[in-house]
């Protein structure tokens, strides 16, 4: 959080002498805040199955065309019931947390296709293992609807990789979410 932070603040800084770029209602810059929730699905990985994910999103649109999104996440992948010598256990699944800056290419309008990418610090927890903190990255697409000004709901797909040692850990993740933009700049 501490490294979000500066960052948050920076990009605040920089929306405050942004000019609206065009004619439309939406404007220039601004800020708001939402929440997610969603399907974590584990690639290539038959140690997890699919879990839960959940959140919360700064949205900062720094220009009419690009929003970065401070974000925090909390996932539970599922358990896997395993048998090894003839006896079954469940194996834990674990959990991640993250915190991440997501940029995307958002344009204005009340529905809109957008891309997204981002960078993140992934916290990795299990049962019977080492806690590790790794960066990731991830990269999806949105859409989003805006049916009235200033409030949002999106749905998005993501593909995201924690590099590990000689492996990695990837989920393709799915969410619907929603936010509100409290304040505009114009």
């Amino acid at each position: 959080m501490t490294r979000i932070l500066p960052i948050l603040l920076l990009a605040l800084a920089l929306t405050a002498g942004v000019p609206a770029l065009g004619a439309g209602p939406a404007a220039a810059a601004g800020v708001g805040v939402g929440a997610f929730g969603g399907t974590c699905l584990p690639v290539v990985q038959e140690d997890t199955k699919s879990g839960i994910l959940y959140g919360v999103r700064l949205p900062v649109t720094v220009a009419p065309m690009l929003r970065l999104e401070p974000c925090w996440a909390g996932w539970r992948p599922g358990d896997v019931e395993e048998t090894f010598g003839g006896e079954s256990y469940t194996r834990d699944g674990g959990e991640i947390s993250t915190f991440g800056l997501n940029a995307m290419l958002a344009t204005g309008g009340p529905l809109r296709l957008y891309p997204f990418a981002g960078i993140g610090s992934y916290k990795l927890t299990r049962e019977a293992a080492d806690e590790r903190s790794e960066i990731g990255y991830d990269a999806g697409l949105g859409l989003g609807l805006s049916p009235l000004p200033g409030l949002e709901a999106d749905l998005r797909a993501e593909f995201v990789m924690i590099p590990l040692d000689e492996t990695s850990r990837k989920f393709v993740n799915v969410t619907l979410g929603a936010s509100y933009h409290f304040l505009s700049l114009p």
